[in-house]
């Protein structure tokens, strides 16, 4: 139970994994208001719906990127790998 609560306690203060997360979500709601001014009525399957505009995959990774300079700094190895893996799932995604 101790275990628990300390990798619970650890995920959280993890701010580039909270970061990526919330650029994800932020990202997957907003396609139910982009589609409802595209198309002029609400459909809630954009929620879970992979692909599509904006792109959730490219929100997350672009968040860790930032998330990792911020913590890390823009001149750390980390923060390379981070930007590799962005660059990837950008140019896959345009």
């Amino acid at each position: 139970m101790i275990y628990t609560r300390a990798l619970v306690n650890s995920i959280f203060a993890n701010y580039p994994f909270i970061s990526a997360i919330l650029g994800l979500l932020i990202a997957q709601f907003l396609k139910i208001f982009y589609y409802l001014y595209k198309e002029k009525r609400i459909n809630f399957r954009y929620l879970v719906q992979s692909g599509g505009m904006p792109s959730s995959h490219s929100a997350m990774v672009s968040g860790l990127a930032m998330a990792v300079g911020l913590q890390e700094g823009f001149g750390t190895s980390l923060f390379a790998i981070s930007v590799v893996l962005a660059s990837v799932v950008l140019y896959d995604a345009a």
